[in-house]
């Protein structure tokens, strides 16, 4: 009896290593890990760029436009710049999810004001 239960432990040991050494890949290998924050950053700067806000005359200013249907205000203006700011500091520093979620407030604030 006990020679049975030591074979069934080595049997379910052997097991993974086995699967490991079969070949096929894991799925976690297959994935494309996730984009780095200089290449959103990046992104986000071309965009920023392509779509040439003025500078606010007053940090109140209602309407501040921008080409391709966006417009946003002062203060949206002047937060997006300060997310940006920080997104480039924090991907300086290799704090990488910080500088994406930056990023991402700037992307959806976008997102919401083209017309």
């Amino acid at each position: 009896m006990k020679f049975t239960t030591m074979n069934r432990v080595a049997g379910l040991l052997v097991l993974p290593l086995g699967l490991a050494l079969s070949g096929n890949p894991a799925k976690a290998e297959t994935m494309a890990p996730p984009p780095s924050c200089a290449d959103a950053l990046n992104s986000l700067m071309a965009t920023w760029n392509s779509i040439g806000f003025a500078e606010p005359g007053k940090p109140a200013q209602m309407i501040v436009a921008g080409s391709r249907g966006y417009t946003t205000t002062g203060g949206q203006f002047n937060f997006m710049r300060t997310q940006i700011r920080a997104a480039a500091r924090d991907c300086a520093y290799g704090r990488d999810p910080d500088a994406m979620q930056h990023i991402n407030t700037v992307r959806r604030i976008l997102e919401h004001n083209r017309v």
